[in-house]
C-alpha cells in the first residue's frame, strides 16, 4: 500500500463492513455520543451474528479509563466482559447519519440531557466510498445510480471551509463488547411499572454495583439504561462515566443522574455523587419519568412511607446530607424485606356460657388471647381454650391456670425455626401440666393453643375441645379428640351419630395436671392432622376453638353456616351460642373465633 493511501483514514459509519484485528464487524447504526466525547455504534459481528456495542473515544480518554478500572475489578460478575480493544492510528467518524430520538448526546463541555439530540455536522469528505474501499471497508449497497446519485448531492452541497474533518489523523481506541438485547435492558425495564418489592431489589443491585466499585476508590457519576442488561443478576456494559475518587472534572455535566454539584466541575468526586445517581434511578422508577432538568424546580415525591425519606435524603442539594452508599444499600434492602412482608391483621370475637345444666353451678371454661404487634404489622397471635374438670372451683382453678400459664410466658421473636418454636409451645404445657398437677389434686383441664407468627399456623392441644380451620365455606378439625368415644369412632365401634349421646362421651385419654410427667408425643401438633409441623394461612381464614359444650351441640357443618352467612364476627359466636342455649346447653360452652386478613405490601 502505498503512503498516500496509508494515510487515509477509517472511516466509520453505518453500513459498512470492516475488520477490528482479525474479527469482522458490521456497523449497523449510530447511537450518538452518550458519554463525553465517545461515539457509540451498534454493530453485528459477522463471525457469531450478535449484536455488537463498539466505542471510539481518545486513547487517553474516558474509555482508557475503562479498561484501566476493569482490569482493577478482574472478573466481577457484574461487570460484561469486553471482547477486544484496539488503538486505530487514523479514525474517522462519520456522525451525519440517523440516531434514536431517544438518544443521549454531549456537547464538548455540557452534558445537556436525554432530550433533543444535538448533532455536530463537523465536515463532508469528497468520494467518501472510494476512501472505505482503499482502507479495506466494504459497502453493505451495490455500487451504482444511488451512489452516484449521493455524490452529485454532496457536490452541490458542498462547503470548502468544511473540509478537513476533526481529529482525522488522531489516533483512537476502539473497544468492542456484545450488547444488551433491548428488550432485557434498563431502559425497557424503565418503561413498564413496577411494584415496589421489584422496584427496591433492581435499585438494591445498581447500588450494590456502585458500592463495589467505591471501594476500590472509583465512582459513578452516571449511567446510560441503554447498557444495563436486566437478568437474575444485572450487568454494566459501559464504565465510560466511573471516575477515581477524588478527581476534579476540567469541565461540567448535567443530565438524568448526574449530582447537581457536577454541573459546576470544582468539587473533588465522592460517593454520596453516586448516592444521588442511585436515588435519581429509584425516582424515575417510581413516578415514571426523569428528575426535572431545571435544577431551580422543587422535586416533587410521592408520599409513599420510607420511599418519600430515602429519595428526600439521596437527592437533597447539600451533599453531606446523602446516605453514603453503604448506609444506602442497607436502607433499599431492609425497606424491600419489611415491604415484602404482609401485612396481617387478626379479628376476634368471643362468649362463654355456663349453660343450663343444675349440676353445673361454676362456669369451669377459660380462654384468652395475646398479641404481638411489629410495627403497622400484626404479626404474632397467640390463642387458647381450656375446660377444667375436677368440680366446681378444682376444674375452673385448673382451666385459669393453664390459660395462665401459656399466655404469661414471653413469646420469643428471635429467628427460630418452626421447630424450635413447636418445641416452645411444647414446653408451655409441660409448665401448664405442671402447675395444674402441683396446685389441684385429682383435677385437670382440657388445652388447646394455637400460634400464629405471620401467615404461618401452628397448634398444641390436649382433650377434647376442638380447634376448626374454617376456609372458603369448608370446615377442617385441626385437632384430633383425646377420649374415649373418639377411640370407639376410629376402630368403628361407634358411629358418628352415636359419638354425641354416647354414656362415656366424657371420659377423656389425655388431660393436663393428671399424669406425672408428660411423655413424648403427648402433646398434639398440626402432623397429625395435616402431615405437617405448619400451614400458611390464606386471607379470610377463620380459625374457631370451642369447648365440648359447643361442639357437642352444634355440627360442623351448622358452624360453617354461621360463620360463611354472617359477616360480623362477634354476630356468628353469639348465634352459634345461642343454638347451644336452643339445644339445652347441659355443659359449659365457650367459642372463640378468630379471623386472619393479609394484604401485600406497600404499593407505587
Amino acid at each position: 500500500m502505498s503512503d498516500a493511501t496509508s494515510q487515509l483514514p477509517l472511516i466509520i459509519q453505518e453500513n459498512i463492513c470492516f475488520h477490528i484485528e482479525a474479527l469482522p464487524i458490521e456497523i449497523i447504526s449510530y447511537l450518538g455520543k452518550l458519554t463525553p466525547e465517545i461515539d457509540y455504534f451498534q454493530v453485528r459481528i459477522m463471525s457469531d451474528a450478535k449484536l455488537g456495542l463498539l466505542r471510539i473515544g481518545a486513547t487517553d480518554g474516558a474509555l482508557n479509563r475503562e479498561l484501566l478500572l476493569r482490569n482493577q475489578l478482574g472478573d466481577y460478575k457484574l461487570i460484561s466482559r469486553i471482547l477486544l480493544h484496539r488503538v486505530e492510528e487514523n479514525v474517522a467518524v462519520d456522525t451525519n447519519a440517523n440516531i434514536s430520538p431517544d438518544a443521549n448526546t454531549i456537547t464538548s463541555g455540557i452534558f445537556d440531557g436525554v432530550s433533543d439530540p444535538l448533532l455536530s455536522i463537523l465536515g463532508t469528505i469528497e468520494n467518501l466510498e472510494d476512501h472505505n474501499l482503499e482502507n479495506g471497508n466494504t459497502p453493505l449497497t451495490e455500487p451504482g445510480q444511488e451512489i452516484n446519485e449521493d455524490k452529485e448531492y454532496l457536490e452541490e452541497e458542498y462547503y470548502p471551509e468544511a473540509e478537513i474533518l476533526v481529529n482525522v489523523s488522531n489516533e483512537k481506541l476502539l473497544v468492542l463488547s456484545y450488547l444488551p438485547d433491548e428488550n432485557q435492558s434498563l431502559e425497557h425495564w424503565l418503561k413498564t411499572e413496577h411494584d415496589l418489592e421489584q422496584s427496591l431489589l433492581i435499585t438494591s443491585q445498581i447500588c450494590q454495583v456502585f458500592r463495589y466499585l467505591h471501594q476500590r476508590e472509583w465512582c459513578i457519576l452516571n449511567f446510560v439504561p441503554r447498557f444495563i442488561q436486566m437478568g437474575t443478576l444485572i450487568q454494566f456494559f459501559d464504565l465510560t462515566s466511573v471516575y477515581p475518587l477524588g478527581e476534579v472534572l476540567n469541565c461540567g455535566f448535567m443530565g438524568n443522574y448526574y449530582a447537581p454539584e457536577l454541573a459546576y466541575s470544582k468539587d473533588p468526586i465522592e460517593e454520596k455523587m453516586s448516592s444521588y445517581a442511585v436515588g435519581a434511578l429509584l425516582y424515575q422508577i417510581i413516578h415514571r419519568q426523569n428528575l426535572p432538568t431545571d435544577p431551580t424546580k422543587q422535586i416533587e415525591i410521592n408520599p409513599i412511607p420510607q420511599i418519600y425519606q430515602i429519595l428526600k435524603i439521596c437527592l437533597s442539594q447539600l451533599p453531606e446530607e446523602r446516605f453514603t452508599l453503604e448506609q444506602l444499600l442497607k436502607i433499599l434492602v431492609n425497606t424491600r424485606q419489611e415491604i415484602t412482608i404482609p401485612k396481617v391483621n387478626w379479628e376476634t370475637a368471643s362468649l362463654s356460657t355456663l349453660g343450663l345444666s343444675i349440676n353445673r353451678l361454676q362456669n369451669e371454661d377459660n380462654y384468652g388471647i395475646k398479641q404481638h404487634k411489629n410495627g403497622d404489622r400484626l404479626t404474632v397471635m397467640l390463642a387458647g381454650i381450656a375446660d377444667g374438670m375436677g368440680g366446681m372451683s378444682q376444674g375452673e382453678l385448673a382451666s385459669r391456670l393453664a390459660i395462665e400459664t401459656i399466655l404469661g410466658s414471653p413469646i420469643p421473636l428471635e429467628n427460630l425455626t418452626k421447630e424450635q418454636y413447636q418445641e416452645w409451645l411444647q414446653s408451655l404445657f409441660v409448665e401448664a401440666h405442671d402447675r395444674v398437677s402441683d396446685q389441684i389434686k385429682n383435677g385437670g383441664t382440657t388445652l388447646s393453643v394455637i400460634f400464629a407468627l405471620s401467615q404461618e399456623l401452628m397448634i398444641a392441644h390436649v382433650g377434647d375441645s376442638r380447634i376448626y380451620l374454617l376456609r372458603q365455606g369448608e370446615m377442617r378439625q385441626l385437632s384430633e379428640d383425646h377420649s374415649l368415644v373418639a377411640i370407639l369412632l376410629a376402630s368403628g365401634k361407634i358411629t358418628e351419630e352415636e359419638l354425641s349421646n354416647h354414656p362415656d362421651r366424657n371420659i377423656l385419654t389425655k388431660s393436663i395436671g393428671w399424669k406425672g410427667r408428660l411423655s413424648a408425643g403427648y402433646v398434639q401438633d398440626l402432623q397429625q392432622t395435616t402431615s405437617k409441623l405448619t400451614m400458611k394461612l390464606e386471607h379470610g381464614d377463620i380459625l374457631l376453638l370451642c369447648s365440648d359444650g359447643v361442639w357437642d351441640l352444634v355440627s360442623k357443618n351448622q358452624l360453617a353456616t354461621n360463620f360463611t352467612t354472617e359477616s360480623n364476627l362477634q354476630t356468628a359466636v353469639n348465634l352459634t351460642i345461642d343454638q347451644v342455649l336452643q339445644e339445652g346447653a347441659t355443659d359449659n360452652a365457650t367459642l372463640l373465633a378468630l379471623r386472619f386478613s393479609v394484604t401485600d405490601g406497600l404499593k407505587t
